[in-house]
């Protein structure tokens, strides 16, 4: 199978991240304080309840060797679509009924606007973004992600210079954003020949698509430890200070670290095992290659001297090395994460991640009660090795050596391409 469309979606990546750092900046000097809060609750809530209704399902079908029978395919979209009409009309009673924590939010009403136009799509976009990236045409999920985002976060400031009201401009962008993505997606894959359909019962995806989404939640947990753990004990500037240098290092590497994440499954399930030691080999250099040096310089930036960010944010510079140190080390997992799913089942990867959790929040809590505040900074780059050794020994478990990779690695570097020749 050869990919497509990769350069597309890389930009639809960097395009959201853009527009969502420049929608904030200027809605900051637009509207109230309440207001955008409400709006970036809104945004967060429906986000996390897209979470749970997808339950780690998209990554479950794209893995599976044979596509979902027709049967099974209406079934789980009568069952997507009841759940998110459920969670809707359950988060309308709770904004009627006055019920916290909705009634807490800073606009209720664009809570629920934004749950709805996440969710109720959601119904008929999953089975066709799973064909699209079984089919590996992400040019058209590009496409469809690209100008959603665009809508989602620009067309408000086009209706608050027409003269529109705050409140119905933020709710018409994230609704108008979202159906259009979700109509592109579709559309494109209507046309799409589906491959050999696999018969049964869903049983076994809900299972695996549960497996997942607990793996997605304990990196969460992970990634948070600054939240849950520094900012309990060492206050909100802490915590701040890990969360600015988190931002950092995400915007100087994430964009392409996910974007390789999220095509090496597809990619890697079509190739015979024979054949992925190659794709891996090249597309890790690759991406070694192209955020080694915006992560190099961002390490760099306290030897340098930062008196302005470090006076805004303090603390920030000294745990930033750490971070970076960390991302580093944890690079190969972009690639290793999705070989893992395809060579071994998702309760191997929920297996790898418990206990990563468990010995990194074990070691984090240790070393800020004898270190202080530092202290997380200091077992960071512990926890990316760690990580990395469990994902290694479970890829040997699972059939998988990594010794064939070091020939690959130390190539001279070149074009990544997925697939075969003439492919």
């Amino acid at each position: 199978m050869k990919l497509r469309g990769l350069g597309t979606l890389g930009v639809a990546q960097g395009l959201a991240m853009l527009a969502a750092l420049a929608s904030t900046a200027v809605y900051a000097r637009w509207l109230d304080a309440t207001l955008l809060a409400g709006w970036a609750f809104a945004l967060a809530a429906a986000r996390a309840a897209l979470l749970v209704l997808d339950g780690g399902l998209k990554t479950a079908l794209v893995r599976r060797d044979a596509a979902l029978a027709p049967a099974a395919e209406s079934h789980l979209r009568r069952v997507l679509a009841l759940v998110a009409t459920a969670l809707v009309a359950a988060a309308a009673l709770a904004a009627w009924r006055a019920w916290p924590p909705l009634n807490a939010a800073p606009s209720p009403p664009l809570v629920l606007v934004s749950l709805g136009a996440y969710l109720l799509p959601h119904a008929a976009l999953l089975p066709a973004l799973v064909r699209l990236e079984r089919a590996g045409r992400f040019d058209a999920v590009g496409r469809a992600e690209g100008a959603g985002t665009l809508i989602e976060f620009g067309a408000p400031a086009l209706l608050l210079l027409a003269g529109a009201a705050a409140l119905p401009a933020l709710a018409w962008g994230v609704v108008v954003g979202r159906v259009v993505r979700a109509a592109i997606l579709v559309q494109a894959a209507r046309g799409l020949d589906s491959d050999a359909p696999a018969q049964g019962s869903n049983a076994k995806l809900w299972r695996e698509g549960l497996q997942l989404q607990a793996v997605a939640l304990l990196s969460m947990l992970r990634d948070t430890l600054h939240l849950w753990l520094v900012g309990p004990w060492f206050g909100a500037a802490w915590a701040g200070a890990y969360a600015f240098a988190m931002m950092a290092c995400m915007v100087a590497s994430q964009a392409l670290v996910g974007l390789v994440a999220r095509v090496a499954l597809p990619a890697l399930r079509a190739q015979p095992p024979e054949a992925r030691h190659a794709h891996v080999g090249r597309a890790l250099r690759l991406l070694g290659l192209l955020v080694l040096p915006p992560l190099l310089l961002l390490a760099l930036l306290p030897a340098w001297g930062a008196p302005g960010l470090e006076a805004r944010w303090p603390g920030a510079m000294g745990v930033l090395p750490a971070l970076v140190l960390r991302v580093l080390l944890t690079l190969p997992l972009a690639l290793l994460g999705p070989w893992l799913l395809v060579a071994a089942p998702p309760r191997v990867t929920l297996q790898v991640h418990a206990r990563w959790t468990l010995a990194e929040t074990a070691a984090a809590t240790l070393a800020l009660a004898t270190l202080g505040a530092a202290g997380l900074a200091c077992v960071w780059p512990l926890g990316g090795v760690l990580g990395l050794c469990l994902y290694t020994r479970a890829l040997h478990t699972s059939g998988v050596p990594l010794a064939p990779l070091l020939p690959w690695l130390l190539r001279r570097p070149r074009l990544l391409r997925w697939g075969h020749r003439g492919a």
